[in-house]
């Protein structure tokens, strides 16, 4: 498991390959920031991960990336790998038995049952891989009713596509994430002759196109599966190093820009829920919470890094939507003559309620003034927009260090800015932006 308690310096001294079952996962949230102690750890959060067949050991695992990944999003809390394997290797692992592999889930169940009982309160995650999501279903089914997990994340399903979840999504407060990929070579051509982790014959797997609701299923089958969010395999996942490949969903840039803002966004219920003292709502949350998932806003304009200007383009999508949190997903591009690139695609939580601090337009320390309305077109329609300048001191996540800021607010718009121009210092470097709405959808999904 990630408990024992290795400094960073040690981590890059042993390496990768002697660690994922032995390190605590928030003893390695960098080498530079101080660590809490390992009780405060396990108050954030805990994942279980159910590592793919062939995987699990000490040495043999796929769990690095996963491991890294967390660390890099900034993940606070504690994991371990579940040891379910069997130890003799992929074909042993995927061909063990539904009662050796409910074995294993009931031991893991009892687990799960005593960090709940322990750290009252603190968000739980099951992630499973390939043959491991088997593993983490059936962990799920084996907890009674009244111990929950917050959300489940399986990659590389190869758990059989017509499994009927109604009984481990009942244990689930959340969501249960599928990324699924029809390029998965694995499961399109060797677990057809296998058989599912969960030993059916001549079904697909739940990992290539998703799961199937049960035909004639109950109104709390139906009710249970809203729960199920299907990922699908985009282009845009290459430039995270997911070319929809069995195991390339566990790889650290994938984990960090798409995975972990779904693991992190149930630690924002907890965090708002353990303390409210102080917090102010979030002028993002409230711009984006009036629109459904899928709304998007595009900007097009002009970046300036180190005074060089680059034209740009940057779309944002609202792809989660709860109560107390949002996650917004982010394609920035340079586009026209040398200057085109790959686009980047960055996954943010937007938590419903902040420290005033922690936002350019509510820090103590800015000093804010209305600008006048100006009228802006975009697709065909003049919008009245609303202007405000900021300038704040001090270092914002999304928006970096030493803020200077105008903005022109539209309520119609998802995000609700027509048109920004954004000063500030990002990584120790200048950085502008200059740009303006130029197209949008609002319609949810």
């Amino acid at each position: 498991m990630w408990t024992s308690a290795i400094t960073s310096n040690k981590r890059r001294a042993l390496g990768y390959g002697l660690l994922p079952a032995l390190i605590l996962l928030g003893n390695l949230i960098g080498c530079s920031m101080p660590l809490p102690d390992r009780a405060e750890r396990m108050t954030h959060g805990y994942v279980y991960y159910f590592d793919g067949a062939g995987g699990g050991g000490l040495i043999g695992n796929w769990a690095g990336g996963v491991k890294q990944g967390l660390l890099d999003a900034g993940y606070a809390g504690a994991g371990e790998i579940v040891h379910w394997n069997t130890g003799m290797g992929v074909v042993p692992d995927q061909d063990a038995t539904v009662e050796y592999k409910r074995g294993k889930a009931a031991d893991c169940a009892r687990e799960i049952r005593q960090y709940a009982r322990e750290n009252p309160g603190a968000p739980i995650t099951l992630m499973g891989l390939s043959a491991g999501t088997a593993v983490a279903v059936f962990t799920l089914e084996a907890l009674p009713p009244d111990c929950q997990v917050d959300n489940v994340v399986l990659l590389g399903a190869s758990i059989a596509a017509n499994y009927d979840l109604t009984r481990a999504l009942q244990r689930v407060r959340g969501r249960l994430y599928v990324f699924t990929s029809e390029r998965d070579a694995v499961l399109a051509y060797m677990v057809p002759m296998a058989g599912t982790a969960d030993r059916q014959q001549g079904v697909d797997s739940a990992g290539l196109r998703g799961f199937q609701i049960p035909l004639r299923g109950s109104t709390d089958t139906r009710a249970q599966y809203a729960k199920l969010v299907h990922i699908r395999w985009k282009p845009e996942f290459a430039s995270a190093g997911n070319l929809g490949g069995h195991v390339d969903t566990v790889k650290a840039p994938f984990v960090q820009q798409y995975i972990a803002p779904l693991i992190m966004a149930g630690m924002a219920k907890q965090s708002s829920t353990l303390s409210m003292s102080g917090k102010i709502v979030n002028p993002d949350f409230k711009r984006w919470s009036r629109f459904g998932r899928g709304a998007w806003v595009r900007f097009e304009g002009e970046q300036l890094v180190d005074g060089r200007p680059q034209p740009a383009r940057v779309t944002a999508r609202l792809v989660s939507h709860h109560e107390d949190r949002l996650i917004v997903e982010r394609t920035y591009e340079t586009v026209g003559g040398d200057h085109s690139s790959t686009p980047r695609v960055h996954q943010f939580l937007i938590e419903a309620m902040i420290d005033p601090g922690e936002h350019p337009l509510t820090s103590p320390a800015a000093r804010t003034s209305d600008l006048p309305t100006e009228s802006i077109a975009i697709m065909g329609k003049t919008y009245t927009c609303r202007g405000r300048a900021t300038r704040a001191t001090g270092t914002f996540p999304e928006y970096g260090s030493d803020v200077d800021a105008k903005v022109f607010e539209c309520d119609a718009l998802p995000g609700g800015i027509a048109k920004v121009q954004l000063r500030s210092r990002q990584g120790g470097r200048p950085f502008e932006f200059r740009g303006q709405v130029v197209a949008f959808d609002t319609r949810g999904s």
